[in-house]
């Protein structure tokens, strides 16, 4: 007896125990479905509610820290940090131990929105292992101005194209729970003058060039958007109340718009107009801001709809479930794989702009006793990259000489090497004499701030060219840009090769296209002219603009209506 009722107790016991599991999963299940059911907007509205007055006002606004932006934790309401971080072509501001990425121009020029979004998740990652949950880019300005400073970040000059390989790259980004900003918004076209000029532009214009891509962004999701220094039709574009309503009503964004660093210019405008974070700091949307709430000139409705804007994007981009990244800014975010795909984008970016006679190129070295290379971008002075929030440390870079060596010395090839630097001409000239074929390296490049003063190539580059082609027919160029260049000496060269800005594998990446190892198939994101007076925007008064007003008279003819340059193949 006393067994079996040790054995109806111990059931009992069994049972209620059963009884108890079943209810906390139950009850941790309803947990999870009032949470996880919720849809972002839902949840960020719940927590919303939760937050005091000061709580908002400290999240629309910068505050000092390691990353080029930051909005501190509250740690009362569990809300992550927001650390931003330049830039769209990798970790950026001089950061260390990151890979050198080609351009995204260079990406652009594959024409595959696959190859655009694995670079867009490469990029996401190494932010995310430097501590990063905010990537300011992709820049998704169309190159209106050939010679615009910044080209060599976007996505060339068709807004169509624009378009999907910034719904690619934004795929990518925020694939690795990292938020994307789509910047610069909008009409931030020039480089000379883009904290002051004003971008004169008509509605139509605005919608069919220089919306699509944000547009495209919106409906991507995208987390956040930047707005630019310059004026649009001379208002500024962080308190422009046209265009800030044309993103967020027009287009239906439903994150948050932050200011370029320092372009914020006013409070009470900036915030009805629709700005909803001042970076990277507070002079504006700091305590001058609450004192705008106070005195009725902006309603704490229009602060609630900041703060919510960002807690959405950062429900949706998973920051609070997700654990949030704990690499530091000095950690080694390299990797083979990346390494790899740098190398295969810059391949991929690379364009054939002239095979003739026919069979030129892939260069056979079993064809050639002597390959001279020559120009400074070759080895003395590579340019891989351009500069300013686009430009990234480089670990190391393969030149083209190097690339070309480490090639052919794992081949069975005893065809000799030589090279010239660009100076002395008279040697780079002997150097391709004494050669059977000469592979000329040209390069300029441009930087955040500045724009090229024109296309042509600096350094007396097409002298040297021509002095080559005079010397040794057999000629193959090799041109390294951060966008459209001249070639005035493109019928008398046997081949040209458009490799845009690719990154740590320049030279690995050009010597398997100059020897066959891979084909050249990209194609130009840009139109490359003839003559600077082909380009549309070709007046004072268009670019750089007269008395700081650029008119976008040349309406919907950018990009070019001519296409590509027609290169002499006869």
């Amino acid at each position: 007896d006393d067994l079996s009722s040790d054995q109806n107790n111990t059931s009992s016991v069994m049972m209620m125990s059963t009884q108890v599991m079943l209810f906390l999963l139950v009850w941790f299940c309803c947990c999870c479905l009032v949470v996880y059911g919720q849809s972002p907007s839902d949840r960020a509205k719940a927590l919303l509610a939760k937050m005091t007055q000061q709580e908002k006002f400290d999240m629309v606004h910068g505050s000092p820290g390691l990353y080029v932006g930051d909005v501190p934790a509250n740690s009362r309401l569990g809300i992550p940090a927001i650390h931003l971080e330049d830039g769209p072509q990798g970790v950026a501001d001089g950061n260390v131990l990151v890979t050198a990425w080609p351009s995204a121009l260079t990406v652009a020029a594959s024409w595959d929105t696959s190859l655009m979004q694995q670079f867009g998740a490469a990029m996401a990652q190494e932010q995310k292992g430097k501590g990063s949950n905010v990537m300011l880019g992709p820049m998704m300005n169309i190159a209106r101005v050939p010679q615009g400073g910044r080209n060599f970040e976007s996505f060339g000059e068709d807004p169509y194209f624009a378009s999907q390989m910034a719904v690619a790259s934004i795929k990518g980004i925020q694939g690795e729970k990292v938020i994307a900003c789509a910047k610069h918004f909008v009409n931030n076209n020039q480089e000379d003058d883009r904290r002051t000029v004003s971008a004169n532009v008509d509605e139509r214009t605005q919608w069919e060039i220089y919306y699509p891509a944000f547009q495209a962004a919106v409906d991507a999701g995208v987390g956040s958007v930047m707005c630019g220094y310059n004026k649009i039709n001379n208002t500024w574009a962080c308190e422009n109340e046209h265009t800030l309503g044309d993103l967020k009503v027009g287009m239906g964004f439903e994150g948050w718009v932050m200011s370029d660093w320092g372009a914020t210019h006013s409070t009470v405008q900036a915030a009805n107009a629709g700005l909803d974070q001042q970076m990277p700091e507070n002079s504006f949307f700091g305590q001058k801001l609450v004192e705008a709430v106070n005195a009725s000139q902006v309603k704490m409705e229009r602060v609630d709809d900041m703060v919510l804007r960002m807690l959405t994007s950062m429900y949706t981009a998973d920051l609070f479930d997700e654990k949030q990244p704990t690499g530091h800014l000095y950690d080694n975010v390299q990797s083979p794989q990346h390494t790899d795909l740098a190398r295969r984008l810059a391949v991929a970016g690379t364009v054939l702009l002239k095979n003739f006679p026919p069979g030129t190129v892939p260069i056979h070295p079993n064809n050639h006793k002597t390959i001279a290379i020559i120009g400074d971008d070759a080895h003395a002075d590579p340019i891989a990259s351009g500069g300013g929030s686009g430009g990234v440390h480089f670990p190391y870079l393969v030149t083209p000489l190097e690339g070309i060596k480490a090639l052919l010395a794992n081949s069975s090839s005893k065809t000799n090497v030589t090279y010239a630097p660009s100076t002395p001409l008279a040697s780079a000239v002997q150097a391709a004499k004494a050669a059977d074929l000469a592979v000329v390296f040209v390069a300029c490049t441009s930087r955040e701030g500045s724009d090229r003063p024109n296309l042509t190539l600096p350094n007396a580059q097409d002298d040297l060219v021509k002095a080559i082609v005079q010397a040794q027919e057999n000629t193959i160029v090799v041109v390294h840009s951060p966008g459209s260049v001249l070639m005035p000496w493109a019928d008398s060269v046997s081949a040209i090769f458009g490799a845009f800005l690719p990154g740590q594998e320049d030279g690995n990446a050009i010597a398997d296209i100059l020897f066959g190892k891979a084909i050249p198939s990209g194609k130009l994101p840009l139109t490359f002219t003839r003559t600077e007076a082909d380009i549309p925007v070709n007046t004072p008064a268009q670019y750089p603009g007269i008395k700081l007003e650029a008119e976008y008279s040349e309406k919907l003819l950018v990009p070019v209506p001519f296409a590509v340059v027609s290169l002499d193949s006869s």
